[in-house]
């Protein structure tokens, strides 16, 4: 087996690549976290970041910011009319990719979603789908 297939090899270069993240982590004053992830998640992960045009570590620290923000408040969409009045709609177009706080799907540049003011959160941005379903009549 040549040298370099050699698994203990293998996991050398893992440890000295951790290592090497580890000590850059601490030169920025900032902390290090791996986690191991399925091969498909991981091809997503790179993919949406080149669709971004950013780097992995940056998507994977604003998604874990979003998912954990620092204020402890809530980030969870309004889940149907009753999460409270929407005092105003505003027609918007996409300047950045965006994501409909509601149902979650992801929609490019130039795409027309909208601003709602009102309810839980407020401000947000929801796709004409979401918006339908939180303004149609409850009975």
């Amino acid at each position: 087996m040549p040298k370099a297939m050699k698994p203990e090899n293998t996991i050398r270069r893992v440890h000295a690549a951790r290592e090497r993240a580890m000590r850059t982590a601490m030169r920025r004053k900032e902390e290090y976290l791996g986690a191991r992830v399925p091969r498909a998640l991981k091809e997503r992960v790179i993919a949406r970041a080149a669709e971004e045009g950013i780097p992995v570590s940056l998507l994977i620290r604003q998604v874990l910011e979003e998912a954990f923000p620092e204020s402890g408040a809530s980030v969870a969409p309004p889940a149907d009319a009753s999460a409270g009045p929407v005092l105003a709609w505003q027609a918007v177009e996409l300047a950045a990719k965006g994501e409909c706080i509601r149902c979650g799907t992801g929609h490019p540049v130039g795409t027309q979603m909208w601003y709602g003011l009102g309810g839980e959160p407020s401000p947000y941005l929801v796709c004409d789908g979401c918006k339908e379903a939180l303004t149609a009549p409850v009975r």
